[in-house]
């Protein structure tokens, strides 16, 4: 692991160099006092590289300063880091002094540049906590490979148990994060498939999608000292079984109680049933059956924010566990279990078996007499319960996360050997219209650009998208994009380009790519009015090779920055839109979008 380094010292990772990306991890933990699930893996990993002394091996977060430049990095101490991680894993954690340890971790935090031949690994969420795509395209222009843990699709593959904004944003950015990525690490085989199956029909570069199992457990090493939870008192003592897991409509929890339900009123004996876990959402059935029944009359407990050791106790102490959930992307409470020598009956579906091998009693959950079969047998047959937690006793091998870092610091060698694959490009299609303000509006317009990763069409040369749409970075910028028509078919491309106003003159040159050995047209310079609305342009020119339009932007002549952001901006695109010059019907339908829906808009002015 690289060693501490001095605050002022600006690092470069080039060739074997590896940045492991954490602005999830610390951005998350800037609101909230405990990890989640991808937090702890995060942790895990990096307590393990660093424990394995891996060189050229940094932790970063977007460098987030006044000025920085998008998509610049900042290397964090280890030190500081360990800090971070051991204190959020403590018994009880303060939220003043969790944001001073955080504080510190940031603020000593190293400027790094990613540089060609380096490794760049996103490690937590790519669609949340800034840490979007945007930010990994420099470093990927610069030549690093990029590679991102994928831990499940469940937002695009199940997209019901999901809020619509998720699905929006995780189904967007995953269609970006694929235009860049040289390699994704899946956490099972079961998400490694439904990934390959997504690539197959969002993108048409093809890298390694390869898998790196989970540990059996979130907890690096075994937890010592089990307590009992205070919230489950009067349970000890009694038989019982344990559900670990949020309180979700995926996680299915109405099922397992159901089976409870069909249990009593058959006569049988059963044991309480406790529920281990947070509340989330789509859970009204849930609430509704267990108030109906007055949580089967005393028979269901509820407990969430328990501490490892806590856990340990209940795991510790239960008759079994069950995990009915309906999909995972791996399913760490069926390994935790096992941990603890504990039979699990879960659900036969999606990662879950990769976890339990044969050690887990299955049952299909959207079958309830099978669950009864299977739960059922456990509660009665204790020779059979017996005879399965034997063999956890015997057979059953825990794996570790120091296994889980070195199998993807292997990964990373592989890919970092490799060849880079080419950034991916943009398709637009013949008379759609895009508007970059759409890509952040959770509205039916986005779902059209999602496959393309339309964003694409403005890396790198502009800002991100705003509600207005996106500002062009200085004076010059470049829009590229996949059209699907044949190479040298004359072609007309619309703008509406929206104008900081901060200038007296200034000109703007536009022009489309010259195809093959023609001059093509020559630039045409036309003022750019600061006091009116959008300024709509046409150009006309040539699909070149490929199929691939790329249009160029120039500003000419003094402006200001504006206030407060200072960025270096003064036009900005609004609308997009291209047809084939023969096509009538396309370059109607994009010039009456232009024309009609912005109230306001300029005349359309020609550039030939």
């Amino acid at each position: 692991m690289a060693t501490q380094t001095r605050r002022n010292t600006t690092l470069t990772a080039g060739t074997g160099g590896i940045l492991f990306s954490i602005q999830d991890l610390i951005l998350f933990l800037k609101s909230h006092t405990t990890m989640s699930g991808i937090q702890r893996v995060q942790s895990n990993i990096a307590i393990s590289v660093m424990d394995a002394g891996t060189p050229n091996a940094h932790f970063v977060i977007i460098d987030q300063r006044d000025g920085a430049e998008a998509g610049t990095f900042r290397a964090v101490l280890p030190d500081d880091l360990r800090a971070v991680i051991n204190y959020a894993n403590s018994p009880e954690v303060n939220e003043g002094q969790l944001a001073e340890i955080l504080g510190i971790c940031i603020s000593n935090a190293v400027p790094i540049k990613a540089a060609h031949g380096c490794t760049v690994m996103i490690l937590g969420s790519f669609w949340s906590h800034e840490n979007l795509v945007d930010q990994y395209i420099p470093a990927k222009l610069a030549g690093a490979r990029i590679v991102s843990l994928i831990y499940d699709l469940i937002p695009i593959s199940h997209p019901e148990y999901c809020d619509a904004g998720l699905v929006s944003a995780f189904s967007a950015s995953l269609s970006e994060l694929a235009m860049i990525a040289d390699m994704f690490i899946t956490i099972s085989d079961h998400t490694r498939d439904t990934t390959k199956a997504f690539c197959a029909t969002s993108t048409t570069r093809a890298f390694p999608v390869e898998t790196v199992p989970l540990a059996h457990t979130l907890s690096v090493g075994a937890v010592q000292n089990d307590e009992w939870p205070v919230q489950l008192q009067r349970l000890q003592g009694r038989e019982y079984v344990a559900y670990v897991s949020t309180i979700e409509g995926r996680k299915n929890h109405a099922y397992v109680v159901n089976v409870w339900r069909r249990l009593i009123e058959e006569g049988r004996s059963v044991p309480d049933l406790v529920f281990i876990g947070r509340s989330g959402w789509r859970i009204e059935g849930l609430t509704n059956l267990l108030e109906s029944t007055d949580f089967l009359n005393g028979r269901v407990h509820l407990a969430h924010g328990l501490s490892d050791t806590e856990l340990s106790a209940v795991y510790s102490g239960s008759l079994f566990t069950v995990f009915s959930s309906f999909v995972e992307g791996w399913g760490l409470p069926v390994g935790e279990s096992l941990i603890h020598g504990k039979v699990c009956a879960a659900s036969a579906t999606s990662s879950i078996p990769e976890v339990g091998g044969d050690f887990v009693d299955y049952f299909d959950p959207h079958n309830l007499e099978d669950g009864v079969r299977v739960i059922g047998r456990l509660i009665e047959d204790r020779a059979w319960l017996a005879e399965r937690q034997a063999a956890i006793k015997e057979r059953f091998i825990p794996r570790g996360w120091d296994s889980v870092a070195a199998e993807i610091l292997e990964k990373l060698a592989s890919v970092g050997a490799a060849k880079p694959v080419p950034m991916g490009r943009a398709a637009l299609a013949e008379g759609v219209v895009f508007r970059p303000q759409d890509l952040v509006q959770t509205s039916p317009a986005q779902a059209r650009f999602i496959r393309g990763s339309t964003r694409f069409l403005l890396a790198p040369s502009f800002f991100g998208p705003e509600a207005i749409g996106a500002w062009m970075k200085g004076r010059f910028g470049e829009i590229g994009f996949e059209t699907g028509l044949a190479a040298g078919t004359p072609i007309v491309v619309y703008l509406s380009l929206i104008k900081s106003g901060l200038f007296e003159e200034c000109r703007l040159k536009a022009c489309i790519d010259p195809w093959g050995g023609e001059a093509g047209p020559q630039p045409v310079s036309v003022p750019l009015r600061p006091h009116s609305g959008p300024d709509n342009i046409r150009i006309t020119g040539r699909v070149g090779a490929g199929g691939f339009c790329r249009v160029t932007l120039q500003v000419s002549g003094d402006y200001e920055r504006p206030q407060p952001d200072q960025r270096d901006l003064v036009i900005g695109l609004a609308k997009l839109g291209y047809a084939a010059a023969d096509n009538a019907a396309a370059r109607i339908a994009v010039f009456e979008n232009f024309v009609f829906t912005d109230a306001g808009a300029s005349t359309i002015a020609s550039l030939t």
